[in-house]
């Protein structure tokens, strides 16, 4: 079993489970959620999106995610090209997210406030005018795509896309320095989505950049179906571990 497998293996083991003080805990969890491990990639069903319709996807990022689509298909899944249906929830995403952030920063001293990340504190003053109705249609558009992707599920056990759209970028910044991005949010389109259906999803790394910077697909399953993704990521790291390159030049990104 490849480390991280079993390492998400253990820590759903552990606090995946059923308990009374937690109100969004659900019951019926399998007694091992690595207990498919080993059943390989024949007989899954998987949609393959690069974009999802919607998202823009650098061209090496693509081109990676394309070949592991290919690597999964040549371990016995069946692939199909394949758009879910739905178009960028990222407003949606916005308003939870937001309020959210607002809630938090609200309750507390100003003192607090000084010690809150820039970005969360943007995040919520920009919430401060809005209505509740606007977090009431936000909430029943949640409801609406996590219908959606339940719907897609019932055709396709699993959905790839990229894990994010573009290319590795300095760190201690939340935006590509020079980009016309405000937010982690406009290049991770592959994640908000999932965040927003509590589908489990999970990242693999499938490659490198012409310059030596990784790469990884996202596998995402129908609710509570974190066995099958466990299932299906461990096939293809047990048969495509990460080998990483050696340490790159600095001078090549000056």
């Amino acid at each position: 079993m490849t480390r991280t497998v079993r390492d998400a293996v253990s820590m759903l083991n552990v606090i995946g489970r059923y308990d009374y003080r937690d109100p969004y805990a659900t019951r019926g969890q399998p007694e091992c959620w690595g207990m498919d491990l080993d059943k390989g990639l024949t007989g899954l069903r998987i949609g393959y999106s690069a974009d999802l319709g919607y998202a823009k996807v650098d061209p090496q990022v693509a081109e990676r995610v394309r070949e592991a689509a290919s690597k999964l298909e040549a371990l016995g899944a069946e692939i199909v090209e394949v758009h879910p249906g739905f178009s960028s929830p990222l407003d949606t995403f916005r308003k939870l997210w937001f309020t959210a952030s607002l809630a938090q920063w609200s309750q507390m001293d100003d003192h607090q406030r000084t010690l809150l990340d820039p970005g969360m504190v943007a995040n919520a003053r920009e919430a401060e005018p809005w209505k509740a109705v606007e977090l009431f249609r936000a909430l029943a558009d949640r409801a609406e795509l996590t219908q959606r992707l339940e719907h897609f599920n019932q055709e396709y056990h699993l959905l790839m896309t990229p894990s994010v759209a573009i290319l590795p970028f300095e760190i201690n910044q939340e935006v590509p320095p020079g980009s016309d991005m405000r937010d982690w949010e406009e290049w991770a389109p592959f994640s908000y989505p999932f965040n927003l259906s509590q589908q489990p999803a999970a990242s693999v790394p499938c490659g490198f950049t012409d310059n030596g910077l990784p790469v990884g697909f996202q596998l995402a399953g129908g609710k509570y179906d974190d066995a099958r993704v466990l299932r299906a990521c461990h096939a293809y790291m047990e048969a495509h571990p990460p080998r990483f390159p050696s340490v790159p030049n600095p001078a090549q990104y000056a």
